[in-house]
Order: C-alpha cells, then structure tokens, then sequence
C-alpha cells in the first residue's frame, strides 16, 4: 500500500497534467478500468476518460487549480481534495468555482474518481446574452427561495 505523503504526490502530479490539458499525461495516472464520475456523467475505462478529458481540454483550454479549505485528506487507499479551479472557457469567458475530488487508489494509480463542483456558480459567470442569464437566474431564485 501507497503511504500518505506518496498519495498527496500523486494527487499533486495528477491535478498538474489535468490542469496542463496533458491527456496523455493525465491517463498515466489512472488504471486500465478506471471509473470517473463526473456531473457530466460516468466514464468506465481509460478510452472514455480520454474522450471526455479531450473534450473538456477544448471546452475549457485555460485552467488553473488552487487548494482550498481541507487541500487533500488520505485514509488507507482512499484521497479527498478540495480546490478552487479557475479559468476562461471556449467561448472566452472567465469563471471560478469550487470543486472536490474524491480518490480511491489500486497500487499506484487512480481507480476510481468522483468529483463535484459548483456548477450553478459556473452557470452564472458563463451565462452569454439576456435569455442564458433569465434562465439561470431563475434556476437560482428558484433554488433560494425564501432564503434572502
């Protein structure tokens, strides 16, 4: 079994390839039935993680990640990492947000990973023209109510 501080390393290389946009960099690091879970949907195995890696690297090209509250947790096999990411989309519009991950190792590389984000914060900075904006401001009203 992995120790903790090589896991943080790991975690650390990983996040760097990813936010690079290094595809192949970034599938090194996984195993060959890796499972990703993503809100965009679950992606089994490394040839569907390279096809939604290779679109997220065109859907947002610019990213930047920053540790934030806890930064990473092990136990056992088991990493959670909680971050800032930030960056500017395809369509040139710039955003920031929270995310988690959460890890689970086989030897030394990354069998299962499940992320979380803010995507309602996303949705209101990269909102284009009047109606994208009414709708989401909607959905957040909708989602707030009775809270302010």
């Amino acid at each position: 079994r992995m120790s903790e501080e090589k896991i943080v390393s790991v975690i650390r290389d990983f996040v760097e390839a990813y936010a690079r946009r290094d595809v192949e960099k970034t599938l090194s690091f996984l195993t060959e039935d890796v499972v990703w879970v993503a809100p965009e949907g679950t992606f089994k195995g490394k040839e569907e993680v390279k096809r939604f890696f290779t679109w997220l690297a065109q859907r947002t090209p610019d990213l930047r990640i920053r540790n934030a509250g806890i930064g990473i947790l092990v136990k056992g096999n088991k990493a959670v990492y909680e971050y800032v990411f930030e960056g500017i989309n395809a369509e040139g519009t710039k955003f920031e947000a929270h995310g988690i991950d959460i890890y689970e190792f086989s030897g030394e590389k990354i069998q299962q990973l499940r992320y979380l984000d803010d995507r309602l914060t996303i949705a209101k900075q990269v909102a284009r023209g009047w109606f994208a904006r009414k709708v989401v401001g909607l959905v957040v009203n909708r989602a707030e109510k009775g809270l302010h």
